[in-house]
């Protein structure tokens, strides 16, 4: 599957109050090469996530941590959703690829960052689940999707 059906079949998922809203994108910045690569993602046409695999070299090395534990919550800078380096292109296409096989229970309940920012903007999660999701432990990515997605259904949010 090309990156173009990839990206379409996941953005066919967002609940309707966010379509048009919410784009995810992926490049390839010097022919032939696998190394200058990023993926991003954006609200309102304002990026708020950058996936790029230099920044992610550079941070990690090849020690790079399970996605999961890349930054501890005192490392974090206030109001960024992602650290720069903390995801390659690669954490970001192979949790597209996985994200389209799972169920939304799955999905809501994984420990990759970024298949759980997938899902909370997934219209299959309804919104009396949606008002249910503990914000304190979710990583900064889920959190600002997950707030959207509150605000554009006009759901009063849970603390």
């Amino acid at each position: 599957m090309k990156w173009s059906k990839l990206k379409k079949t996941i953005e066919d998922k967002f609940s309707g109050s966010i379509k048009g809203r919410v784009y995810l994108f992926a490049t390839r910045y010097t022919t032939g090469s696998y190394y200058m690569v990023r993926g991003w993602i954006t609200i309102d046409g304002e990026e708020i996530a950058n996936f790029s695999t230099p920044d992610n070299n550079n941070k990690f090395g090849w020690n790079t941590p399970d996605i999961d534990e890349r930054i501890p919550a005192e490392d974090r800078k206030e109001g960024l959703a992602v650290e720069k380096g903390e995801f390659s292109r690669w954490d970001f296409m192979n949790a597209c690829w996985e994200y389209i096989n799972l169920s939304i229970d799955d999905a809501i309940k994984s420990d990759n960052p970024i298949i759980k920012s997938f899902a909370v903007l997934d219209k299959r999660l309804g919104k009396r689940r949606l008002r249910l999701i503990e914000k304190s432990s979710l990583h900064p990515l889920t959190l600002r999707l997950l707030e959207l997605r509150l605000e554009s259904e006009k759901l009063k949010v849970k603390s």
